[in-house]
């Protein structure tokens, strides 16, 4: 890890744990920091948590504060903001605060190129570590979804599981079949598209095959399909690089949904996470 990175993320436990030591009766403090929490913390309502860490970049930013930049860029970086959001972030702090902003967006975008760099990448090698990362995933999903027959809470756990462990997923969610077509249901990420044709797009052909997709490169599917927009694929988000989608199919052979993952990497896919996606969709639908 990056030294910066290590000796910021050190000098803030240590001194933490010493403002709120026994020994100093911080109460008022401890409510101060559980407020910090709660403020920035995903609920049902409202804002997400992405969302706040964004509004809360941009007011550090403001209020120069660099530790607080610091620590933003890091919960912007854990929720998956990309790096075209951060420059816009950059932009609206600087256009609200004015130039004597500019020297915190400079340390500010060294502070974000380094935590990009740290990013792990999917690679041909990780095989081993996948496989070992999705049968850890099976265990604590077995554990967590025992006795839970609804549909629902069970997309919504596998996604909020699968996307907390897996570094290299960017957005990930069902769509749920109807009559007509796909509807968006639970998912983690940016927008989904609210509706997708039978036919159509990656989700859609898997839906009416009833067959896993993988697609490596985004880009060069776009470019296969040409003026026929949305024939093989629907941009939903344009920083997707590669996708995987997973029909999700009940025991008497009826399409239930289509699980879709999308990944900022080209090439985040293979046949360990499908064959393991699969697994799983089997296992609990």
């Amino acid at each position: 890890m990056n030294r910066m990175i290590e000796e910021f993320r050190e000098d803030r436990k240590r001194l933490n744990e010493k403002i709120l030591s026994k020994n100093h009766r911080a109460a008022i403090m401890k409510r101060v920091y559980a407020m910090d929490t709660f403020t920035y913390s995903d609920r049902q309502e409202g804002l997400s948590a992405k969302e706040k860490e964004m509004l809360g970049l941009v007011s550090s930013m403001v209020l120069r504060c660099d530790d607080c930049i610091k620590y933003h860029l890091e919960k912007c970086f854990e929720l998956g903001v990309a790096d075209d959001e951060m420059m816009d972030i950059f932009g609206v702090a600087n256009v609200v605060g004015g130039t004597i902003v500019i020297p915190h967006t400079r340390r500010a975008i060294e502070y974000w190129e380094i935590l990009l760099s740290e990013r792990p990448k999917p690679s041909p090698f990780d095989k081993e570590q996948k496989e070992l990362l999705y049968q850890s995933i099976m265990v604590s999903l077995d554990a967590i979804l025992q006795g839970i027959t609804n549909p629902i809470s069970k997309m919504a756990t596998i996604n909020e599981v699968l996307k907390s462990n897996i570094n290299y997923y960017y957005w990930v969610g069902f769509y749920l079949a109807e009559e007509k077509h796909l509807s968006v249901g639970p998912y983690q990420g940016t927008h989904g598209c609210l509706f997708i044709e039978y036919g159509k797009g990656v989700c859609g052909r898997a839906a009416q095959q009833k067959q896993s997709i993988l697609v490596d490169d985004i880009s060069a599917l776009n470019a296969e399909q040409g003026s026929q927009k949305g024939d093989l694929h629907i941009s939903c988000d344009p920083r997707c690089k590669s996708e995987i989608v997973i029909p999700v199919i009940d025991q008497e052979g009826k399409l239930i949904a289509i699980f879709d993952v999308d990944s900022l990497h080209l090439n985040a896919f293979d046949a360990v996470d499908q064959l393991f996606l699969e697994k799983i969709m089997k296992l609990y639908f």
